[in-house]
């Protein structure tokens, strides 16, 4: 579906929050939505956006309110992180619909990394009873985007509480507030939690990392969840050089390029 080149480096990158914490909130330099939106990476991020709003126009009236996007991989080390908080950045910044990104990632979560969350309420808060979504939704100025992290981590396990009807309710509840709701899901062949949220997305976006994963695992991820919805798959860490850089503009038209 789309070759994501390695991140470009860029300092001082920062997000508005509108409630809680600190006024300016530094991200991790690797969301190229934000920090270097004119580079190869974060055009390759706005031709997925716009393929995947593609395939969901294609389904017609079978998605109720915001769609639900599942971003997984076949193991951990894919960047499925960075590729949904980079795909929920693009299409927050692109101001035409309101945009959720949860970290499902009950285990491991790294939303709250990258945007420099802090020590927060998240999902798993939300999950156990311990705190409403609304709560836990942390908002920013830029664009329309909403972030829950995945919070602590709960004692009972994860796929139980992702199978709960908390979980389900959660989902419900977003699809009443944002268009478009974009979930960090475990990896599919090493959690059971992959395949519990799976079945609760639209979509589904496999992320598997260029010269590293093989071909099988990514295969058998996709086998492990026969029946869900996947929409396409993403190459992540392409060398930049095999990605085409996007087209200059001068005075309002795209150059033909070299």
């Amino acid at each position: 579906m789309s070759s994501i080149p390695k991140a470009v480096e860029n300092r001082g990158p920062f997000l508005e929050r509108i409630e809680g914490g600190a006024a300016e909130t530094t991200v991790d330099e690797r969301l190229v939505a934000l920090t270097a939106p004119m580079s190869a990476a974060a055009e390759q991020y706005r031709i997925l956006l716009h393929r995947l709003r593609h395939i969901r126009s294609l389904r017609g009236d079978a998605i109720q309110g915001g769609a639900i996007v599942a971003v997984t991989s076949a193991v951990r080390g894919e960047g499925v992180s960075l590729t949904a908080a980079n795909l929920a950045l693009t299409a927050a910044r692109s101001r035409d619909a309101r945009v959720a990104l949860v970290d499902c990632d009950l285990r491991r979560g790294g939303i709250a990394r990258l945007f420099n969350m802090g020590a927060r309420a998240g999902l798993a808060e939300v999950l156990t009873g311990k705190t409403e979504v609304g709560e836990a939704l942390g908002r920013y100025h830029e664009g329309h985007l909403a972030v829950v992290a995945a919070g602590r981590a709960p004692g009972a396990e994860s796929a139980s509480l992702l199978a709960g009807p908390r979980f389900a309710q959660t989902l419900s509840l977003l699809r009443t507030l944002f268009d478009e709701i974009y979930l960090d899901v475990p990896p599919a062949l090493a959690t059971a939690d992959a395949q519990v949220v799976a079945y609760k997305a639209d979509g589904i976006v496999m992320v598997a990392r260029a010269g590293e994963t093989p071909r099988e695992q990514v295969a058998a991820a996709v086998r492990q969840l026969s029946g869900a919805p996947v929409w396409g798959l993403v190459l992540n860490g392409v060398e930049p050089s095999r990605v085409p850089a996007p087209l200059p503009v001068v005075k309002g038209h795209l150059t033909s390029g070299k």
